[in-house]
């Protein structure tokens, strides 16, 4: 079974895990601290929550690799450059708390949202069903918690 945050098991699981997540949480790998980790999840889903304007890389992936992120239970790679570098973004120590909120609320959100008129295209991967998402929400979160050891 492909793990997607629409299953309340897998959705209790993920905020299990970034409630984890302290503001010293050393990285494993990449350039982003832990607040702009936090930053860039809940962003993300923030953005697809509320049909946010999409700004579609430049080389869309494929439909193989589409496949394979999706479909495939393996884990994402590491060091997939991002046009919106969330590394490049200055976000305060402070904001630790409320940065952890947003995320276990858009998961939350996440889980329960459904595609429509509204909802952006995937910069990379184009346009998504509903499974997609919440399967993409769950991949993404699930990339980063891990980045942090969560």
């Amino acid at each position: 079974m492909m793990r997607t945050i629409g299953d309340p098991r897998v959705l209790a699981q993920l905020q299990a895990r970034v409630r984890t997540l302290t503001p010293d949480s050393p990285r494993k790998w990449g350039k982003m601290n832990v607040q702009q980790m936090l930053s860039h999840i809940g962003g993300a889903m923030e953005w697809v929550l509320e049909g946010g304007e999409a700004r579609m890389w430049e080389s869309p992936m494929n439909p193989f690799l589409k496949f394979i992120a999706f479909r495939v239970p393996l884990p994402w790679p590491r060091g997939i450059p991002n046009p919106n570098d969330p590394a490049g973004v200055d976000v305060p120590a402070a904001e630790f708390e409320a940065l952890q909120r947003r995320v276990l609320e858009a998961l939350e959100a996440m889980g329960t949202w459904e595609v429509s008129q509204e909802t952006p295209p995937h910069p990379a991967f184009g346009p998504l069903t509903t499974w997609e998402w919440k399967r993409w929400a769950f991949k993404h979160a699930d990339h980063h918690l891990k980045q942090f050891s969560a």
